[in-house]
């Protein structure tokens, strides 16, 4: 048989730079801070919150108030925060996926990117799983990390409601009511102060909003780092930019370009890219499979290759010849494969190893990233 090989919360992204590894991570179907407003050499400090707690109530805010109402699960907001103290506080957040009480986020800090999912359940919030360094977009709402657990928030909303992590910190609602100033306004916000073996942090929510600040600081208080929300804008998209590879106009070797994606809240990452290799935008010649062809399946296995699957359509209406049929295969190889940020990818046809007059591949056998076509 011919055989041809055709060809990557907020302070645990604060120190990650990033690489991009690969995870177990299946794609099933395919918020929240604030900014000072006025950035100044240093941000608001901790003193100049608790000078605020002449406004603060005992009562809750809301006696009737739930989780829900202070961290509400919602499509389609892109937030950003402003950072003070250092060059990771500032990041922004959109929520990728989101069904029934789970809610998942990706968080970019400008080093790295990290996907958590929030689940609102039994009167707490909690992270349920985190991924560092994610720089795909696959739902992960179905996941649960072994090291995740830590609570948000716990009902009631009250002075004193208290809990424990397991990390091993513990947390309180330490004020209610508790006037916070944000680049978006000031608000009465309940304030939830964690502590650790050597770090105190605060987090203020507010009704309607969620989280607005966020403060971290040793317990000797010799630094401290802000992130305030800056910006809440609604019926706004992810914005993605995914490097494309696909035959040049002579059919002689690839060519590639950076294409702008925008992504909203639920959308399905193999959609977006059956759309993409059927016409890469700006290129009229630009075209990985035929337009009856689509994406079956896509997803990072735990063997760290990408599977992708592909509807008949990509072998009976290709109508190419050998070499155009390798060019077209390596194309979609090194898209998908530098999307994801890994070496192999196994591709598959109504699930069976791909097989044409041209090219047959056996069960299980990768095709790797090959950029040794592609026009410079």
């Amino acid at each position: 048989m011919e055989k041809k090989h055709l060809l990557s919360l907020v302070i645990v992204g604060l120190f990650v730079t990033g690489c991009r590894p690969t995870g177990t991570d299946v794609e099933s179907s395919d918020s929240v801070i604030s900014s000072e407003s006025q950035v100044e050499s240093s941000s608001q400090s901790s003193s100049e919150v608790e000078s605020s707690e002449s406004s603060e109530s005992s009562e809750p805010a809301n006696e009737t108030a739930s989780i829900a109402a202070y961290f509400p699960f919602e499509e389609n907001v892109a937030y950003s925060f402003v950072g003070m103290g250092n060059e990771f506080a500032t990041y922004t957040k959109y929520p990728q996926y989101l069904e029934n009480n789970r809610i998942q986020y990706v968080t970019n800090n400008g080093g790295t990117e990290t996907v958590e999912v929030l689940e609102y359940a039994d009167g707490t919030l909690t992270q349920v799983f985190q991924r560092p360094e994610t720089y795909f977009r696959e739902n992960m709402l179905n996941k649960t990390s072994d090291d995740a657990g830590t609570i948000l928030l716990k009902e009631p909303l009250a002075l004193g409601t208290a809990w424990d992590n397991p990390s091993g910190s513990a947390s309180e609602i330490t004020a209610m009511s508790l006037s916070i100033e944000t680049m978006l306004g000031t608000f009465p916000a309940i304030e939830v102060t964690t502590t650790d073996d050597d770090t105190i942090t605060k987090q203020y929510y507010v009704e309607g909003m969620g989280l607005v600040k966020e403060l971290f600081t040793d317990n000797a208080g010799s630094y401290e780092v802000s992130s305030t929300l800056e910006t809440r804008n609604e019926d706004a998209p992810e914005a993605k930019v995914i490097l494309t590879f696909y035959p040049d106009a002579n059919v002689m070797g690839l060519e590639s370009s950076e294409v702008n994606v925008a992504f909203n809240t639920n959308d399905v990452t193999r959609h977006t890219l059956t759309d993409l290799f059927r016409q890469i935008p700006g290129v009229e010649y630009g075209r990985l499979i035929p337009d009856s062809a689509t994406i079956n399946s896509l997803y990072l296995n735990d063997d760290g290759r990408v599977y992708i699957d592909f509807n008949n359509a990509l072998i009976t209406d290709m109508n190419t010849g050998s070499s155009g049929e390798s060019l077209i295969l390596q194309g979609i190889v090194n898209t998908i494969g530098t999307y994801y940020g890994v070496e192999e990818v196994v591709l598959t046809v109504e699930n069976e190893p791909y097989e044409s007059g041209h090219f047959s591949f056996e069960e299980g056998e990768a095709m790797r990233v090959d950029m040794e076509d592609v026009i410079k």
